[in-house]
This record gives C-alpha cells, sequence and structure tokens, in this order.
C-alpha cells in the first residue's frame, strides 16, 4: 500500500494507448516512481560532528544565526554552530540529482522539473511519466539548485565545492559584478563556507575574504538564543552608533557572561569596529580576567590593537605582552614610547636607564638591554601564561585569596558586614582570577548594601573568569542573584533569562527553579491578555515549580551523608556558614519545608485555574511525605468545598460514581485515602 505522503489525486499521467491491463501496470508504475521521488531528504545529507563526539545527519540548514537546524519527516533540531567541530556531505554528489525542490510541511521533499502555476498558485512537480499539483499552501519553503532557500536559509546541494571555489575566486580577481555575486554567495553559505575561506586566508589573505570569514565568526561565536532574545544583534554591532552598541553589549554580557567572551574577543579583531566597542571589548575582557582570549586576541593583532591588549594581560599578571611594549619602545610617536616604559617600569620595576624623549642613541642601549632581559626571562614568563590559560588554582596567590574569603564569609555570617567586605575586596586583590570572593561581595553590595549596580557588576567579574574545580556553585549563584536583582527592579525579562542559565547550569538548582516560577507568575497576572492567555501563563508556571519540585526530590533521595557544599534549595551557600553544622537530620527537614513550599505554589495555581483534583493531588501527596503546610491545607479545603466533597482531616469514604460513569479525580486516578 502506497504512503499516505501519495495521493492519486495529484497525479497527471501521461497518454497511454496500450490495452487496459497494461494501463492499470503502467498507472501504478508512474505514480510509484512519482512517490519515490517525493522523499529526496534522505539522499541530500550532510554529517556535522559535534565536540562532544556526536554525529548527526541529514538535511541540514544555516538560519543565519547562531543555529544551524537538522530536518527530517520526524521534525527538526537546532544545533548551536559553536558546539559543532565539522561537517562533511554524505553521498551528495551522486544522490543529489539538482534542480529545485518542495519541501513540504508534512517533511517531504519533492524534485523534479519543478515550476509555479500563478493562475491556480500550484506548484507542478514534472517527472518523465507524469506530473503532480501542490497548493501553494501545502509547501514549507523551495530549495534552489545552488542551496538558498526562500525563507533565507542554506543547504548544501550538488556542486557546493564547485560554486564555492568561484565565488572566492571572484572575489579575489573578478570584477565588480563577480566580487558581488561572490560576496553574496558566501555569506549565504555561511557556516559551510567557513572552513573554505580560512584555507583561502592562510595562502594568500584578501580583506573582504577576512570580513566575509569574520562576519561568520561572529555568528558561530553568539550564545544559545541570543537572535531570540535580541533580533538583529549582530547588525546593530555593525551598522548602530557606537553608544548603543556598547550598552548592547553591556545588556548581554549580564545575561550571558563567559559565554559572550568569545565574541568579544573577536570583535578585538575586526579593524571595522568602532575604538569605543573595541576598548570596550579589551576592559571587560581585562577586569573579568579572560585570558585565554586575551592571548587569543594579542596573537593576531598588532599595532594599537596588540599595546592595548599586551596592557590588559598585564593588568591580569600575564606578561606575555612584553614583547609587544618592547616594540613600542621604538615607535615614533612619544606618547607611545612614553606609555610603554611606564607600564614596563611597573610590571617588571626595570627602566635601564630608557628616557622617552631621550636621544636615539641613548634609547636604543636601552632597548638592547631590555631585549637581553626579555631573552632570560621569556620561557618563565611564557610557561605563567601557559598555566593561566589552563584554568591551575594551586598556587599561592588562590591560597591567600581561599583564606581570606573564608574570613569574610564567617564575617558575614556574623553580621560583621564591614569586615566581610573588607575581606572579599583582599581576597580578590590576592587573586583577581578567583570567581568566589566576587560573587560574595556581589552578594554583601546587593542584600547588605541595596548597591545594586555595583553588585551587577562584581557578578559580571565573577563570570569572567574560566570556573574552576568547585565553581559550579559559585556560577549558578551567579545567575540566581542577577535573575533576584532583575526581579527587584520588575524586568522580568531579564530575570527570566539569568534564571534559566542558572538552571541550565545545574537542572537541580531548585531555588532558582522556585524564583523563575515565581516571576511567570507573576507575569501570568500582569498579563494584559484575555484569560486564556493568561492561563496559559500559569500553567507554564506551575510547571516550571513542578520541575523545582522534582529536582528537591532528587537532591533529598540521593542525602545519604552530609552534603557541606551544595545545598540546592539554599540560595546563600557557599556565601554563608550557617549551615555548615547542620545535622544530615536538620537538612532533610529543610528539604521538606522546601517541598512544601513548592507544592503549595502549584496547588495555587491549580486552584486558580480550575483544577482542583491537581490540589488535592499536592496535598495527599505532602501528607504522605510529610511536607504539609497550612496553605496547603487552606488550598485543600477550598478545592473539597468546590468539588462538593468532605474535609480533609477526616478519611475519605469510596464516592459513588458521577452520573455518565464519570468518577472523581481522586478515584480516577485510583488513590487510597
Amino acid at each position: 500500500m502506497l504512503s499516505s505522503c501519495c495521493d492519486w489525486r495529484r497525479f497527471t499521467l501521461c497518454p497511454l494507448p496500450i490495452l487496459r491491463p497494461l494501463h492499470v501496470v503502467m498507472s501504478f508504475l508512474v505514480v510509484t516512481l512519482s512517490f519515490l521521488t517525493l522523499d529526496t531528504s534522505a539522499d541530500a545529507q550532510v554529517r556535522v560532528r559535534m565536540l562532544d563526539g556526536k554525529i548527526v545527519e541529514g538535511r541540514i540548514y544555516d538560519l543565519g544565526n547562531e543555529y544551524l537546524e537538522l530536518s527530517s519527516r520526524l521534525g527538526t533540531k537546532l544545533i548551536l554552530k559553536r558546539e559543532v567541530l565539522g561537517w562533511s556531505s554524505v553521498d551528495l554528489e551522486d544522490k543529489d540529482e539538482g534542480g529545485m525542490l518542495l519541501v513540504l510541511k508534512s517533511g517531504n521533499e519533492v524534485g523534479g522539473d519543478v515550476s509555479f502555476d500563478p493562475g491556480t498558485r500550484e506548484w507542478i512537480a514534472k517527472f518523465e511519466l507524469g506530473s503532480a499539483r501542490y497548493k501553494d499552501s501545502e509547501i514549507l519553503r523551495t530549495i534552489q539548485p545552488d542551496g538558498s532557500t526562500s525563507d533565507d536559509r542554506f543547504c548544501v546541494r550538488k556542486g557546493f565545492k564547485e560554486r564555492l571555489d568561484k565565488a572566492i575566486e571572484g572575489i579575489r580577481l573578478g570584477d565588480p559584478l563577480a566580487k558581488k555575486d561572490g560576496s553574496d554567495f558566501v555569506r549565504s553559505a555561511g557556516f559551510f563556507a567557513a572552513e573554505a575561506l580560512q584555507v583561502q586566508l592562510d595562502s594568500e589573505f584578501n580583506a573582504e575574504l577576512r570580513r566575509l570569514q569574520l562576519e561568520e565568526s561572529f555568528r558561530m561565536a553568539l550564545p544559545a538564543g541570543i537572535s531570540e532574545s535580541h533580533p538583529g544583534f549582530l547588525e546593530a554591532l555593525t551598522s548602530g552608533n557606537p553608544a548603543d552598541q556598547v550598552r548592547l553589549l553591556r545588556e548581554v554580557l549580564l545575561e550571558n557572561g563567559a559565554d559572550l567572551y568569545p565574541l568579544l574577543g573577536l570583535l578585538l579583531l575586526d579593524d571595522a569596529q568602532s575604538a569605543e566597542v573595541r576598548s570596550f571589548s579589551i576592559d571587560i575582557l581585562q577586569r573579568t580576567h579572560s585570558i585565554s582570549e586575551l592571548v587569543k586576541a594579542w596573537q593576531v593583532s598588532e599595532g594599537q590593537a596588540q599595546l592595548a591588549l599586551a596592557i590588559a594581560l598585564g593588568e591580569n599578571g600575564i606578561y606575555i605582552g612584553l614583547s609587544t611594549l618592547l616594540g613600542a619602545l621604538e615607535l615614533e610617536e612619544v606618547a607611545a614610547r612614553t606609555l610603554a616604559a611606564q607600564k614596563l617600569a611597573e610590571y617588571t620595576g626595570e627602566t635601564f636607564g630608557f628616557d622617552p624623549q631621550g636621544s636615539a642613541e641613548s634609547r636604543q642601549q636601552a632597548i638592547s638591554r631590555w631585549s637581553e632581559w626579555w631573552n632570560t626571562h621569556r620561557t618563565r614568563i611564557e610557561s605563567i601564561t601557559v598555566a593561566a590559560m589552563e584554568g591551575r588554582t594551586d598556587t599561592v596567590e588562590r591560597k591567600r585569596s581561599s583564606d581570606l574569603w573564608k574570613k569574610g564569609l564567617v564575617a558575614l555570617a556574623e553580621d560583621r558586614i564591614d569586615t566581610a567586605e573588607r575581606f572579599f575586596e583582599e581576597a580578590i586583590l590576592a587573586d583577581p582570577s578567583a570567581m568566589g570572593p566576587y560573587v560574595s561581595l556581589g552578594v554583601l553590595l546587593y542584600q547588605k548594601r541595596s548597591n545594586f549596580n555595583k553588585a551587577l557588576e562584581s557578578f559580571s567579574k565573577a563570570l569572567g573568569r574560566k570556573p574552576g574545580t568547585g565553581d559550579l556553585v559559585n556560577e549558578r549563584a551567579c545567575y540566581y542573584h542577577i535573575g533576584k536583582i532583575y526581579s527587584l527592579a520588575i524586568d522580568l525579562e531579564k530575570a527570566r533569562g539569568a534564571l534559566r542559565k542558572a538552571v541550565q547550569l545545574d537542572p537541580n538548582y531548585s531555588v532558582a527553579w522556585y524564583e523563575l516560577g515565581q516571576i511567570q507568575y507573576d507575569e501570568a497576572l500582569l498579563s494584559s491578555g484575555d484569560r486564556n492567555d493568561r492561563k496559559v501563563l500559569l500553567e507554564d508556571s506551575r510547571e516550571t515549580f513542578g520541575r523545582g519540585l522534582s529536582a528537591l526530590k532528587r537532591y533529598r533521595e540521593g542525602l545519604i551523608v552530609v552534603d557541606r557544599t551544595n545545598l540546592p534549595f539554599d540560595s546563600q551557600l557557599p556565601f554563608s556558614t550557617r549551615d555548615h553544622n547542620k545535622s544530615l537530620r536538620e537538612m532533610r527537614q529543610r528539604i521538606l519545608a522546601d517541598m512544601g513550599r513548592f507544592r503549595a505554589r502549584i496547588a495555587a495555581i491549580s486552584w486558580m485555574i480550575g483544577d482542583d483534583s491537581r490540589v488535592i493531588q499536592e496535598f495527599e501527596a505532602a501528607r504522605r511525605e510529610e511536607s504539609l503546610n497550612e496553605d496547603l491545607r487552606f488550598l485543600s479545603r477550598r478545592a473539597r468545598a468546590r468539588l462538593g466533597e468532605g474535609s480533609d482531616q477526616q478519611p475519605k469514604t469510596p464516592q459513588t460514581p458521577r452520573p455518565g460513569g464519570e468518577k472523581s479525580g481522586d478515584q480516577a486516578n485510583g488513590e487510597a485515602r
């Protein structure tokens, strides 16, 4: 039997002036051949290898942002470009017959000689022995032979390598029209053209190819979801005014933290970026100690940008850029020589008699002595850089910072706010690359000082370093507290984004789930939509509270010894020591109390949307696990009253089935009381 995607009524058969039995046979053959043409997606595959070693293959689209999309008859899946290691085609040249393709909303693809009938608004696919018609409303998209699509995507088609080579050649050597056509194709190909661009640039530099490569590198460096939360983000970075660009970067940085640093590093390499944007990028990477990004940018930069990056590295105690400062001593500009000399003296304690305004001969003598010093110490400086890029934490500075941080935690637990703040600041000075002191300082600033802006700045700095061993709790807490600050400011969209990042880092972080559910609940109450719209929002909030409850239950089930470092329900840890000495029994009681709090929120929302059986379900679950509280008792009484049931304080007797055979919610669930 033919698949349901093959509709006999679609096909027009060529005249077959043969006897009727043969006509029937040929008709079946034509339809069968046409049906086979319907499924070309399996033959036109691209294989993508992920950083984690997994492989996906099928029709892969570049969406023109941070995502690729895997498309098949079973559905679609987004693939973040920055998580892809590489790609290759799979028998594409042999199995892709070329020509336009129609992608149906069912997921199937139709090939052949395709045309559009504007009169009937139907697409016609002609085959060797017949044709088929499809309403325009049934078509999801069309794919041109060059891989471009009607909805501004791109996929690899037969002859892609030859078209790409021709486009690159046109950019390099062609006339203005060939250069434009080549640039348009390469830009459209996006991710799939990136490797070929890099190979060409390694052999020969070309400004336009470099520009195209950088554009796609930007897209490949974007954090997940940024094109949805900030539509037109990259366009704003390339066409907006510098003040707006910096403001946008600052906002996105708070939402995405370290995920944005690769992009900031690329912005440093873009000569077309304004001085304000590049200075902001250097400043953020310097202050947040993003050593890896700074070193990579320094290695490929030149001129003033490289000098600025060398100073940014020096401010972080990484002196690999001293060679750049030494080179700046020979510049003609007195101001540049003066700055380089000042920084060299600051970083090394040496001057070797260099005078920026001295004679050329005296300056050269001092530079020679500097060169000897550099040759002597270069190996040691480079080894320190490597250790910093690897995130080593076994240094003397880190140990001293850790001791100061612990003293600050003790002082904070004893409510000695000024002392705690001083210890946190000293810990940061001892090792600016440590995350914990920044986080603790941020919590203190907004909870004890109500200084929200400085708290956000401290959290941003904490997120700027590569998390080390045990830093997951610090990183997730940063996003949690950023979300709390934005929720206090009634900026629910930013609060939601930060809290989602927290639960992505740790799906068991129940306190973040609770705050996220509360924000969704507030959004539902503040919504200007109709009742159905608000109900959908409330159901989303209830689901979020349910996920937080599941996180607590998992934690409770796995709690067989005292956990002194990672209580998911405690928003303060590890920023206070007040719970460090709790017994296992006390911790379990705390978890039960929080489980009751989650169930009460779920029950409250269920009561609001008229789901009384769910209210009772949460009450009974809480009674079994011993997490009952007054809110649940109150809501259960209200729900039972609305259902016409008795009090929840007494055992229930079985009820007579309702008219029509319908049972009560409890009976339907098979729950005995």
